[in-house]
């Protein structure tokens, strides 16, 4: 597109996310022949997202809207015909938030019926044998004692904090609560909990034919472990027995290969950026053995504004006798296929990043971000790789909107590495025009930046910036090695982005060097306020969810206590110089460059406190400081908050931006 045509378009705005439909969860009918999908939808009037089920035929490409009414959300598939959905139509009140309603509708259409409550509210839902269901719910392992009618009440008057970790982010207070593994019998609406008490459920998969659980989680009552073991629980006995020592790794990734053996994923947590490592156990046997090592994590690392929902990144296939699941690589995520033997073929050829996926015999369906194109359903040949798109939700958006396709290139570093870049010209540019620039710097710091649309940079493009990025080292997607930079955060990863910055000024002339502002969340809003105290290179910046000061973060955060003394070499006790030479705070008292701080008060991951010690530090100094406060949001403000809390967001920003480089 030339940018005559582009110019003859509609901006892109921060408005636009109204526009905006959100797929996720393509889930694969038992023939292969069906999809069904979510589409979320921010609503303007309501400040929230309503989300809806479809459906899509594989071979005629007609999508369906099947339920809508009371948010429906989580689709399966009861047979081929039918599906089962949550859904909050029928209630109200203190039922809603203490069970969840499931309706089944016929595929062809109709109204949905009952079809059961569950008392608890249900994070997942996996149909096993006959009428059970597993369901995956919050544990309360506290007992609490019958209070008065005066009484305070825990939970809304005081919160009692007794282990580590005592929050989490987008769950709030967790201390004593556990996500815990429940049977739940169709008949007799029974729920029955299989998990131990004070076990913490991260990743459980159901055998092929719904007689065994096995799942994975630490157990503890003060400090969470990083280590942790793997379970099995038979249905038929009742009986659970561990498989693997709680001692010996991390297990944090768990999928049945038919009935009789389990994958999972070890990690081991001697440097930061380790990948872990893929085992497969033998239930016949009662063996584990260890898969060639492949350098890669598993899932989908490439970040994006854009994308809403979840999605599969583990799914075993027995027609095939394959397990496929997404590993990131450079700034692409990919599906992978992987055999007995732990060898991995890549199955999708298209740039960009799928979300997640699902398997049937030789039918595939992904969620993917294609070119500038917002997530949609495709269907993926896998013998072949070729993709088939089977959805169009934000098509006539795109076709109608000034959306500029990033350009890459690669360079030799001074690092040792190849390296690559990204950059979004202005919807405006002509050349010979000077403009300025945005350097974004992405989270993690083990995420990835790529090609995929990004809300945010877009808007920047369309008011004429030119808008910048890479990976630097410690990011994903790479060797576990270049992902490793244990106590040199702001050296490496620092020396890369400005030389990046010199690379990028070599290329494009047409952007100003004396106009170039840097913007960062999480890790990103670490290297924010690292960069405004060591260089004065940038005319702007702005730091969203950060980090300031390592010595208070690795003590008040969800992941602090064990991630940070991790990338730090020590608790602030063992080598308070160590940890306080990485910490941005440090160097805030050189600050030059006008800082916008944007911050959210129920981000616990970069707690709060992060963001006022940079504030009122930079602002002892005389340097403009602006510290914006999102009442009621998390870490996850840029990506699922409150549309009109993510519009503001991208106000300050900008107009902060505009204030300073243009």
């Amino acid at each position: 597109m030339n940018n005559m045509e582009q110019r003859k378009k509609t901006p892109v705005t921060r408005e636009d996310l109204f526009q905006f439909r959100f797929v996720s969860e393509a889930a694969l009918s038992p023939d292969g022949q069906w999809a069904a999908y979510v589409v979320n939808q921010a609503d303007r009037e309501e400040n929230r997202y309503h989300s809806s089920i479809w459906t899509v035929n594989l071979s005629t490409k007609e999508n369906r809207l099947l339920a809508a009414r009371g948010e429906a959300k989580s689709p399966l598939w009861l047979d081929g015909e039918t599906l089962l959905f949550a859904s909050g139509r029928d209630q109200s009140g203190d039922n809603a938030k203490k069970e969840t309603a499931y309706y089944k509708i016929a595929l062809s259409g109709g109204e949905a019926q009952p079809a059961m409550t569950i008392p608890t509210k249900v994070e997942k839902l996996v149909r096993m044998a006959g009428d059970t269901w597993l369901v995956a719910a919050t544990a309360n392992e506290k007992e609490t004692a019958e209070k008065g009618e005066y009484e305070a009440e825990e939970g809304k008057d005081y919160y009692i904090y007794e282990e580590i970790p005592f929050w989490f982010n987008g769950k709030g207070v967790r201390s004593r609560k556990r996500t815990a593994l429940f049977l739940f019998d169709g008949k007799t609406s029974d729920l029955k909990r299989i998990t131990p008490p004070f076990l913490e459920t991260i990743s459980f998969d159901v055998s092929a034919d719904g007689k065994k659980v096995s799942y994975c989680g630490p157990v503890y009552d003060s400090v969470r472990p990083r280590t942790c073991a793997l379970y099995l629980y038979d249905l038929e006995s009742g009986e659970t027995r561990q498989l693997v020592d709680d001692t010996l790794y991390g297990v944090n990734q768990v999928c049945f290969l038919g009935n009789g053996r389990i994958f999972y994923t070890g990690a081991t947590y001697e440097r930061v950026g380790k990948h872990p490592r893929y085992y497969v156990y033998d239930l016949a046997a009662d063996t584990a053995r260890q898969l060639p090592f492949c350098d890669a994590s598993i899932g989908n690392a490439v970040g994006s504004d854009a994308k809403f929902g979840a999605g599969k990144a583990l799914a075993y296939c027995a027609e095939r006798d394959r397990l496929y699941l997404l590993q990131t690589a450079w700034g692409e995520s990919k599906l992978m296929a992987m055999d007995g033997d732990g060898a991995l073929t890549v199955i999708s050829r298209t740039p960009g990043a799928i979300t997640g996926f699902d398997v049937k015999g030789d039918a595939v369906v992904i969620t993917a971000m294609r070119g500038q194109h917002l997530a949609e359903v495709y269907s993926l040949c896998p013998n072949s790789g070729a993709e088939e798109k089977l959805t169009g939700h934000n098509d006539a958006y795109l076709d109608s909107h000034a959306v500029s396709a990033p350009e890459s290139f690669r360079y030799q570093s001074k690092n040792g590495y190849e390296m690559e870049g990204y950059v979004i010209k202005p919807a405006d540019y002509a050349p010979g025009k000077k403009y300025p620039a945005v350097l974004e710097i992405h989270g993690g710091p083990k995420t990835a930046s790529g090609a995929v649309f990004f809300h945010e940079y877009q808007c920047l493009a369309n008011d004429g910036y030119f808008v910048v990025y890479t990976n630097p080292r410690g990011s994903d997607g790479r060797s576990e090695a270049f992902a490793d930079i244990t106590e040199a955060l702001g050296r490496e990863d620092f020396a890369d982005l400005m030389e990046f910055t010199d690379q990028v000024l070599a290329r494009y002339p047409d952007i100003d060097g004396d106009k170039v502002g840097i913007c960062g969340g999480s890790y990103g809003g670490f290297m924010c306020n690292w960069m405004v105290g060591h260089t004065d290179r940038y005319a702007a910046a702005v730091s969203q969810r950060s980090i300031s000061n390592y010595l208070t973060k690795c003590l008040y955060t969800d992941n602090g206590y064990f991630g940070n003394r991790l990338q730090m070499g020590a608790f602030p006790w063992e080598n308070f110089h160590k940890v306080w030479s990485m910490s941005p705070l440090s160097g805030a008292a050189n600050a030059k460059t006008p800082l916008l701080l944007l911050q959210s008060d129920e981000d616990y991951r970069c707690w709060m406190g992060e963001a006022v010690q940079m504030f009122s530090a930079v602002k002892r100094t005389g340097t403009d400081a602006r510290m914006v406060l999102f009442h009621g949001e998390n870490h996850e403000l840029s990506r699922s908050g409150k549309p009109k809390h993510r519009i503001r967001r991208m106000t300050e920003m900008m107009e902060w931006f505009d204030k300073y480089l243009k």
